[in-house]
């Protein structure tokens, strides 16, 4: 079992149904709309499928200060910057960002989240990774960029000399 299942089963999170942004196309929320069984201080992962983010928040954890685990699933969210990882920090130990129109990750995205174990970005839109751009990340077992322009398919599943090898797959072909 990757550690985020057992996160899911174990741990208290949240299912974003909405969030109000302070103004369009801002990146700040001002209130979240979710379930959840105690307080924000209490969530360990939170979950968002369908359109509740158009991008991503980057006061997410005045919301959710102990967040471990982030899975935005069809958000129409279209740019995943290093301003909006860097806030999330070395607690971040999961990334899911599948169907969203992402078409670039940029040089030193994940440079403030060493501890990321498991990132899966597959069904974007990804036709650049910027050389070096999982090369901070020495925990990472699990990666998955399937199904986007430049990488069709070939994932690495809780195994980092698997993830070594797709990562310079990767880089031939995103570049």
């Amino acid at each position: 079992k990757h550690f985020s299942e057992n996160y899911f089963e174990s741990k208290n999170g949240c299912e974003v149904k909405s969030v109000t942004m302070s103004s369009p196309g801002d990146r700040e929320i001002t209130s979240v709309n979710g379930n959840h069984e105690k307080t924000y201080d209490d969530v360990w992962w939170i979950q968002s499928y369908s359109k509740t983010f158009n991008n991503f928040p980057q006061n997410i954890k005045k919301f959710f200060p102990n967040v471990e685990i982030v899975d935005i699933y069809n958000a129409n969210i279209t740019t995943l910057t290093k301003s909006d990882m860097a806030p999330l920090g070395s607690q971040l130990r999961t990334l899911f960002f599948v169907l969203n129109p992402i078409e670039v990750l940029e040089e030193g995205l994940f440079d403030e989240n060493p501890n990321l174990e498991v990132i899966f970005l597959n069904k974007n839109e990804i036709k650049f990774v910027a050389r070096g751009v999982f090369d901070k990340l020495p925990k990472l077992t699990t990666l998955n960029l399937n199904n986007n322009p430049c990488h069709s398919s070939g994932y690495a599943d809780n195994d980092r000399d698997a993830v070594l090898t797709l990562i310079k797959q990767i880089e031939g072909k995103c570049q």
